[in-house]
């Protein structure tokens, strides 16, 4: 179904649920769906009506783009925080993660997207090695997508492999850029705000942010990619939105909240233990299914041995069979020994 907060309002809003992972709802933005659209419509086929390469890279990047957006939950759940849902729209994804509020806990989370591609950058470097066709491997962003011309249907191993590599490379090179709130600006703040404090940090990293995306904007304008235009608004909006609230003082004592801000939210976070991780929380339930399964064993047992004593109560211990005698001397044998 479409979802999202105000969607009978406003279109704008309107986000197509795909289903949910590990208790994560992903959903796909209107937008997005209809960018993917209009690429398969321009792109998809080629010539000959065989699937076009641009077909190829949308599928791959979304992919891509979803596992990104898995690693910064699962990031948020190993630091004791949670995540409930993955939003993707044509500027990349969006995951609502509910991390504590710390340096430390915000750097992993972030840095749990990243690494996803990092994996998947190593996986395909190996795989270049194996097969013999290390030199398809490029490092330099500008020289990618190397693939044979022609139909993707006449593409081989090498070809499939070079368009992984790439896609990962180039996320990974994109996402690491110290431009807030991409998650290089974001762990540029977590390691400001490790030495410094949560205001500070988050001044600076988007001051950066800011400048990064006013060069993203001029770059985007040369060379006509509006995606680039687009992703520049964002951030650039995003900045200057958090350090408005800077500036109004949201981070400062006894402000208009009433909290203590100066450290960043961890004057909120006084006296409130972090909820545990998603690991604890699953070993917890696994503890609790165990010991249930347990108590209906213990149970079951129970009835039988009193069947058998009603039994032997009626009819006399001859009637047991050999079974029914070694249960009950089990049963003697164990209350003895408590």
């Amino acid at each position: 179904m479409f979802a999202g907060q105000g969607y009978r309002d406003n279109p704008i809003n309107w986000s197509l649920t795909l289903g949910r992972v590990f208790g994560i709802r992903v959903r796909m933005h209107l937008l997005f769906i209809l960018w993917i659209v209009f690429r398969f419509l321009s792109d998809a086929l080629s010539e000959d009506g065989s699937i076009g390469v641009w077909a190829v890279i949308t599928v791959f990047l979304f992919g891509t783009v979803l596992l990104h957006e898995f690693g910064h939950c699962f990031g948020a759940r190993a630091v004791g925080g949670d995540a409930d849902d993955i939003l993707l729209w044509p500027l990349g994804g969006l995951a609502t993660v509910d991390a504590p509020m710390n340096p430390r806990a915000q750097f992993i989370t972030t840095a749990a997207g990243p690494m996803v591609n990092v994996v998947f950058c190593v996986l395909a470097a190996t795989l270049f090695a194996l097969t013999g066709n290390a030199e398809r491997l490029s490092l330099n962003p500008f020289h990618l997508m190397m693939v044979s011309s022609g139909s993707v249907t006449q593409w081989g191993f090498a070809d499939w492999l070079v368009v992984f590599w790439s896609i990962n490379y180039l996320l990974l090179l994109f996402n690491l850029l110290p431009t807030f709130p991409m998650d290089g600006g974001r762990l540029l703040q977590a390691i400001i705000w490790k030495y410094r404090d949560y205001r500070t940090a988050t001044l600076v990293a988007t001051l950066v942010g800011m400048v990064g995306a006013i060069i993203f904007g001029l770059i985007g304008l040369a060379t006509e990619q509006f995606l680039l235009l687009g992703i520049a608004f964002f951030g650039y909006f995003t900045c200057w939105q958090q350090r408005q609230m800077v500036k109004a003082g949201a981070f400062e004592t006894d402000n208009e909240f009433g909290y203590d801000f100066s450290k960043g939210f961890d004057a909120f976070q006084e006296g409130k233990q972090n909820k545990p991780s998603w690991l604890a929380r699953r070993r917890t339930a696994k503890l609790a299914r165990k010991a249930e399964q347990d108590r209906q064993r213990q149970a079951e047992r129970e009835k039988h041995i009193d069947d058998i004593l009603d039994k032997v109560h009626r009819e006399g211990m001859q009637s047991l069979t050999p079974s029914e005698k070694r249960i009950l001397q089990s049963e003697t044998d164990r209350k003895q020994q408590v």
